[in-house]
């Protein structure tokens, strides 16, 4: 349009100064209508090709279509070359007007990225590339086939991207928190009903005679036995008998029931219950308090003295006398006459005790330093 309203201008100088814009517009308007025909003749391959009236560096092949390669080529070497011999050397260098217009181009570009998005904005919604772009995008399976089920599009292929291990190192504290706690050591007390086995010996004495003496657990827990043997000359047959007696448990224990009490006469007349040579050696005796004795030629007795049963504290203590005279002669001085004590022993029914600790801090004593 400048070029055709150019003429104009020079013909009729006073009419351009004249001229608005808008007056200019419309008078080159009508003028470019009017001889577009005879322009168009005049374009084509052979006058655009013509050296002194065609197009400058015009031709029928371009150099820069050896890029395309069918779409798979790729235009970032030719494009750094370019931009390369363009930022190399200065304005006035450039070989032609031509060169010089596109390397002003390239050198604004470069120099100033800024200027582009001034000079050339490109609008987000209405910019073509930018609208296929974002319905692209938007909506690949429509645009470029499926890439799920049929893979038809080629432009998708496998890529196997492996990432190199990753060492992690984690760090972790325990503490044992400082506080106050409370545990507690129980003692149990548990309390059984015990009672003496039958038949077992509860106490056992002997002399350097070989007599002897035991008290033994009865069935009956309100008595005990008392067994004795006496060695030497007790009895007309010289033998030794083993007497059986019996001893309440009580809080003044008594006898029971007594073993053989015999008395014998040494004469002629005989032998038989007489008035007895135990109470004539022994006047403090009296019948009820011996267990069990014999007289023949010398005297053997077992005597029950004052004894006594603690029943609250289930024990009972037995005092006995016991005597065996081995002399040959006629005289009533005993050979052995001792006083026997049993220490205090259990009744034959007593209660056990037994303690059991349930130690509830041994889990925290185990914590501590």
């Amino acid at each position: 349009m400048k070029a055709l309203l150019l003429p104009l201008c020079l013909v009729s100088s006073v009419t351009c100064a004249d001229m608005t814009a808008n007056d200019a517009f419309n008078e080159g308007n009508i003028f470019g209508k009017a001889n577009v025909g005879t322009a168009k003749s005049k374009i084509s391959t052979t006058t655009a090709s013509d050296a002194n009236t065609g197009v400058p560096h015009y031709t029928a092949t371009d150099p820069a279509s050896s890029y395309y390669m069918g779409g798979t080529g790729s235009l970032t070497a030719p494009a750094t070359s370019g931009v390369t011999g363009c930022t190399s050397t200065a304005g006035m260098a450039d070989p032609d007007t031509h060169t010089h217009g596109k390397c002003e181009g390239v050198r604004m570009l470069m120099n100033d990225p800024g200027k582009k998005n001034v000079m050339f904005p490109l609008n987000s919604t209405t910019d073509p590339l930018v609208v296929k772009r974002n319905m692209v995008s938007g909506d690949a399976e429509t645009y470029l086939g499926s890439l799920i089920v049929s893979g038809g599009y080629a432009g998708c292929a496998e890529k196997t991207v492996k990432d190199p291990d990753k060492y992690e190192t984690e760090t972790c504290n325990q503490y044992l928190t400082a506080g106050e706690e409370r545990c507690e050591e129980v003692l149990s007390v548990i309390v059984t009903t015990k009672f003496c086995t039958p038949g077992e010996i509860l106490f056992a004495y002997s002399t350097y005679k070989g007599d002897t003496i035991r008290l033994i657990c009865d069935p009956d827990p309100s008595k005990i036995r008392v067994t004795g043997n006496f060695n030497g000359w007790c009895y007309w047959d010289y033998s030794a008998y083993q007497h059986l007696a019996f001893v309440s448990v009580g809080p003044t224990p008594t006898v029971l029931q007594k073993g053989i009490v015999a008395y014998y006469k040494t004469g002629k007349g005989g032998t038989g219950p007489i008035k007895g040579p135990i109470a004539t050696m022994h006047p403090d005796v009296t019948p009820n308090n011996v267990l069990f004795g014999s007289y023949y030629r010398r005297g053997c007795m077992l005597e029950l003295k004052p004894s006594t049963c603690d029943l609250s504290n289930e024990t009972c203590t037995f005092n006995l006398r016991f005597i065996n005279q081995y002399n040959w002669d006629d005289s009533y001085y005993p050979d052995i006459d001792v006083a026997v004590t049993t220490p205090p022993m259990n009744t034959p029914q007593h209660h056990a005790e037994e303690d059991v600790w349930d130690n509830q801090c041994t889990a925290l004593e185990a914590r501590l330093p």
